[in-house]
């Protein structure tokens, strides 16, 4: 395996350290490495995904303990400019995904804007009764029958999110049967049912993937996710879906624009 950003220390040197600063060495090793790694990825010399370096390659470079090099690259790690893989070294990250919430979020359009390929494939759509939290947010009488639409979003190909919306059957006759492929929910809902969405209420909260979840997304299990809980509602107010899904952690920024 070979590094692109670190030839060997003798046919390169680092910039010298300032061990008599105030700044402490792994601080200064690691704006060093940040401006190293901008520089590859803007030269296009490097890509998410790529080997960057390891512990003993940044030891050995900058002349420093172990413990020193580990503490830089595990603050790019925490930064999310860098994953470490055990045994393997240290790789460049997938860059993370905006959603500003400011504004009511639609996943293929915020991530158009972004620059991204946003697709989903769809794993079940059916006729259940709801657990009872959804039922009980969606205000429906006992035994009261939702369609649920469970679908795992993908960016570039990736796995991002998985995701169920649940909407009262009463409301949305035949929505099981629609060609859930090629249309999106809201468009259906608009062009099929005229009952749109116009405001919504997301709830975030972190929690740790379980193993079927994971799998899904692609990561191991345990892993650190995002919960997102949606009520989504028309201009009068009246509840017409219930979301729950979960984000990989490792891919996902939140913002919020505040005036």
């Amino acid at each position: 395996m070979v590094s692109l950003v670190f030839p060997p220390p003798a046919a390169a040197s680092a910039g010298p350290l300032d061990r008599a600063a105030a700044v402490p060495l792994f601080e200064q090793i690691k704006i060093a490495l940040r401006a190293r790694l901008d520089q590859a990825l803007r030269m296009g010399e490097l890509h998410p995904g790529d080997f960057f370096t390891t512990e003993k390659d940044v030891c050995r470079l900058y002349q420093v303990s172990i413990i020193t090099a580990k503490r830089a690259l595990d603050e790019l790690e925490s930064e999310g400019r860098l994953v470490r893989q055990r045994g393997r070294g240290t790789f460049i990250a997938q860059p993370r995904i905006a959603q500003n919430l400011d504004h009511f979020y639609r996943f293929s359009t915020q991530l158009l804007s972004q620059g991204l390929r946003p697709s989903y494939r769809n794993l079940h759509v059916g006729v259940v009764v709801p657990p009872p939290h959804i039922a009980q947010l969606l205000e429906l009488k006992p035994r009261a029958k939702v369609v649920s639409l469970s679908r795992l979003r993908l960016v570039n190909e990736e796995p991002f999110f998985l995701q169920t919306s649940y909407l009262p059957h009463a409301l949305f006759p035949g929505l099981e049967e629609q060609d859930h492929d090629r249309y999106a929910l809201y468009d259906l809902l608009r062009e099929r049912y005229q009952c749109g969405p116009a405001s919504c209420q997301d709830t975030f909260e972190p929690v740790l993937l379980h193993k079927s979840a994971a799998r899904l997304l692609g990561v191991p299990a345990r892993s650190a996710g995002m919960l997102i809980e949606r009520v989504t509602r028309t201009g009068d107010g009246r509840i017409i879906e219930v979301s729950r899904g979960v984000v990989r952690g490792d891919r996902c920024r939140l913002s919020v624009d505040l005036h």
